[in-house]
This record gives C-alpha cells, sequence and structure tokens, in this order.
C-alpha cells in the first residue's frame, strides 16, 4: 500500500493571527493510486515557511482531478494545479480573494486547453479543479467540475461545493414532469460532467458568495471523486470523529479499506481550524 504526502500531515503553521486572537491551521493530506494504471490527481498547498504570504494572502490548498475518460488526465489535472497555485500567489496584499481565486481558475482553465494544442497530435484532455483558502478565521472556496469541498464542524458534514454533473439537469427534468426519477437515477449520462478546465469557457463553476466563519475544531476537507464514490457521509464522519493526527491519511484508507474492485485514486487533503 503505498501513500503519497505533498508534504507530510500535522506541520502547524503557529503565529497566525487575526486581530482578535491566535487561530492555528493544521494541514494533512493523502493520496494513492487505487487499483487505477495512472495517477491523474493532483494537488498542492501553500508554502508553509513563507510566514509573510501566509499572513496577507492566506493558506491556499488546490485539488484536481484529471478526466480519465480524455487523454493526458495526469498533465491536466498537474498543469491545473501549477497554474493556479501560480496565479493566485501573484495576488497583491488587499486584493480580494475571492477576485484572486476567480482569475487564478479562468487563467488555469486557459492553461489546460491550450495544453490541448501543444504538440503534434490535438488532444482532448480536462480536469476538474477545486481550491481553498484560509485567511485569519474565514473559509474561500472556488470549483469547477465534480471533486468536492466539504466542511466537518460538530460531527455534522456539509457539502460547501455543488458537482457540476448532468443528474442537476435530470432533476430539473423530473421537477417539471418531462421524465420519472426513476429514469433520472438510471440515466448513463447521469454522473458526466457538464463544466471542468479545459474547455474554450467554464460553464458552470461555483464560488462562496461571503467568506465563511469558521469555528474551533472545524476541519476542511478537499476531495477528489474516489473518496465519496467509495465512503458514505456517514462512513467520512464516523472517520472524521476519531480525530486523528492525519484525517486525511485515515480517510483514505478507510476507502481503500472497502477493497472495491475498480477503485478510483483518491486524494483528500484536510485543513483543521483551531482558534485558541
Amino acid at each position: 500500500m503505498i501513500f503519497q504526502f505533498f508534504k507530510l500531515g500535522g506541520e502547524i503553521i503557529d503565529n497566525y493571527t487575526t486581530s482578535n486572537s491566535a487561530v492555528k491551521i493544521i494541514p494533512a493530506n493523502c493520496q494513492h493510486i487505487g487499483k487505477r494504471k495512472n495517477q491523474e490527481d493532483a494537488f498542492a498547498l501553500s508554502d508553509f515557511s513563507d510566514r509573510e504570504a501566509i499572513v496577507n494572502n492566506g493558506l491556499l490548498a488546490v485539488v484536481a482531478d484529471g478526466m480519465g475518460g480524455l487523454s493526458c488526465g495526469d498533465e491536466a489535472s498537474l498543469k491545473a494545479v501549477q497554474v493556479f497555485m501560480r496565479e493566485y500567489c501573484r495576488k497583491e496584499n488587499g486584493d480580494p480573494i475571492n477576485d484572486a481565486l476567480w482569475r487564478a481558475l479562468k487563467v488555469a482553465n486557459t492553461a489546460v486547453f491550450d495544453l490541448a494544442f501543444d504538440g503534434i497530435e490535438e488532444k482532448e484532455l480536462g480536469t476538474t479543479l477545486i481550491a481553498a483558502v484560509i485567511d485569519k478565521d474565514k473559509l474561500y472556496w472556488v470549483s469547477a467540475g465534480d471533486s468536492r469541498i466539504y466542511l466537518f464542524r460538530e460531527e455534522n458534514l456539509q457539502q460547501l461545493t455543488r458537482d457540476h454533473i448532468y443528474g442537476n439537469h435530470l432533476q430539473l427534468d423530473v421537477a417539471s414532469g418531462r421524465i420519472s426519477q426513476k429514469e433520472a437515477d438510471n440515466h448513463p449520462e447521469r454522473s458526466h460532467l457538464t463544466s471542468y478546465l479545459g474547455l474554450m469557457e467554464l460553464p458552470e463553476t461555483d464560488q462562496c458568495a461571503q467568506p465563511l466563519p469558521l469555528q474551533n475544531k472545524d476541519v476542511v476537507i478537499l476531495s477528489t471523486d474516489g473518496l465519496y464514490d467509495t465512503l458514505s457521509e456517514s462512513e467520512i464522519i464516523a472517520t472524521l470523529k476519531k480525530e486523528s493526527d492525519n484525517p486525511a491519511e485515515e480517510l483514505v484508507k478507510e476507502a481503500l479499506a472497502r477493497n472495491k474492485k475498480y477503485q478510483d485514486n483518491i486524494t483528500v487533503v484536510t485543513l483543521s481550524f483551531f482558534d485558541s
């Protein structure tokens, strides 16, 4: 069983203060190839050693899931993460975080789109992308695709992002009476992505309208679908309630323990927040 870590879980960013009180963020991460031939997920975190950048721009986590049905999913996800991180880190002091996240998403989308023409033959490729920033005691996020950001608070799990899948359009058809719920549930294209990086324009994105105030012991979870397609929300909650030093690793281990026949790549990043 091979786990991959961008940085070791449990590394503490201390002396990171708000105007009222000190806060502490403990990032953790874990990635596994599952039972696939290639690792098509990519992720990154802010440079913990650059305290000035974190104080000015917050702590950034990015996760991308290259689309396995298209070519070069690993290239697409890696390019998306690299470009997004680079663009967000160009944020000037005083620039709104939401604006910086949106700008980084658009630039990353263009970079992935251009990647398709980088070579002799045109390639069809794409990737999901989610990004979260904790600045002082506030959470900001942006997403395209079906990778998810959750908030774990007081033993409850809330999905903050919306999956950009055809199933959403099918549910509208159900509501209008055009098709039945059974037809929607069994539609062969229900899980197909309706938005992802690599298109000329992004048809659907999600972003927090207002930053979300965090509370003591909140955990922000970023994950690819390899996690939530394997573990139910109740199983994710039960794992997080264990309060491990590396909740990301515990979630990946729990998913792998199911021994799913076609287990997808799994990537999980957690940001544990403490206000004292």
